[in-house]
């Protein structure tokens, strides 16, 4: 996150037409499309500094750079830049980085103005390789001008070959109102994509040694499609390269927790419920889970409501915080719903819940 400031010190007598300068640039502003930013007067008792300043936040350097290039374009912006010029004795300009790391709870979690998106909520359908599968995806873009930061969204195994429920808009909306870019790839065998069904490759009765074992191949296989979902997503102008998290629930959230391990593009991670309903009767699967976890190459997020199949991927991984090499965050919510399948999908239905939480969490990492 960057911050832009100026400061503008008026000549003697024109203090008044230096704010009302400054408030037409931030009219401007909104008219293209861009964030008006934050004017600040003088308070009386100051003897010194600007009379007048102004501030605006940026989520990325090319961000900034956009909103640089946008006033430069702008014949009406060089009018009141001129006629600014004319009524100030000095200006001043600073650009700043903000430091994640020591960002309170209260600015972590502070809410920004929604940016609610207001026609339909359609996603952009592509294709990309993985390997030898043909993988469909469905890319949201947030009101705006981009590159936008992208959170990669994996679905767990409800994702049929054929099905109708595709591209999963919930949780796309809600990530396009936070100004996130969200990217849902079918990975190899599900919805539009080729490949094998997973429940046929896993194909041993459930429980079975065999079927642990066939279950870690094919979800490790499934986590290097996450990774090429990345690898497409930093290729579109509309992204931020550097600004890419990946998110998912049940199986979608073990292969989020294997692909944090494989890509160093990978700014952050949360998984829901990752295994919850094998990780009793997995050994493998569940060793591999703890594995992964000291090998995460960014922060991580573990997370699931208390009536789930089982709490212990929540529990054990995120225990893991401290042997790992970068933070681990976790969370077991009350329950959501009565039944067991209910509160597994809680990533679905229960972004009311944990969605300030989950902000939070990209906002410090992404």
């Amino acid at each position: 996150m960057f911050v832009e400031t100026t400061h503008y010190y008026a000549k003697v007598g024109r203090v008044d037409e230096v704010l009302e300068l400054r408030r037409r640039a931030c009219a401007l502003r909104s008219e293209l499309g861009l964030d008006p930013g934050s004017i600040l007067i003088k308070d009386g008792s100051q003897a010194d500094g600007p009379d007048v300043a102004w501030q605006c936040h940026y989520a990325s350097r090319q961000a900034l750079e956009h909103d640089l290039a946008a006033r430069a374009d702008s014949v009406d912006f060089g009018l009141v830049r001129r006629a600014m010029t004319d009524a100030v004795d000095r200006f001043e300009r600073y650009v700043a980085q903000v430091d994640r790391q020591t960002l309170s709870d209260a600015e972590v979690t502070e809410s920004a103005s929604a940016s609610v998106p207001t026609s339909e909520i359609v996603p952009r359908v592509v294709t990309f390789d993985s390997g030898s599968e043909v993988l469909t995806g469905y890319l949201y873009l947030p009101p705006g001008p981009g590159p936008f930061p992208c959170v990669i969204t994996n679905h767990g195994s409800a994702i049929e070959q054929g099905t109708t429920d595709l591209c999963r808009p919930g949780t796309a909306s809600l990530l396009m109102s936070w100004g996130y870019a969200s990217f849902l790839p079918h990975r190899r065998g599900y919805g539009e994509s080729t490949g094998t069904p997973w429940n046929v490759e896993v194909s041993a009765k459930f429980g079975t040694d065999l079927y642990d074992q066939q279950l870690v191949a094919r979800l490790e296989a499934e986590s290097d499609d996450v990774v090429s979902a990345v690898e497409y997503v930093v290729s579109l102008d509309e992204i931020d390269q550097d600004r890419i998290a990946v998110l998912g629930s049940s199986f979608g959230g073990t292969v989020t927790l294997w692909a944090a391990t494989k890509s160093s593009r990978i700014r952050c991670a949360v998984d829901f419920a990752g295994a919850a309903i094998n990780w009793d009767h997995t050994p493998q699967l569940r060793n591999s889970m703890i594995a992964a976890t000291r090998q995460i190459k960014c922060p991580m997020y573990f997370l699931q409501a208390a009536n789930d199949y089982s709490v212990g991927p929540t529990r054990s991984l995120g225990a893991l915080d401290g042997q790992a090499p970068y933070p681990i965050s976790s969370k077991v919510f009350d329950a959501f719903g009565i039944s067991k399948d209910e509160g597994h999908y809680f990533e679905k239905y229960g972004s009311v819940i944990w969605g300030p939480d989950i902000r939070a969490f990209l906002r410090r990492w992404l």
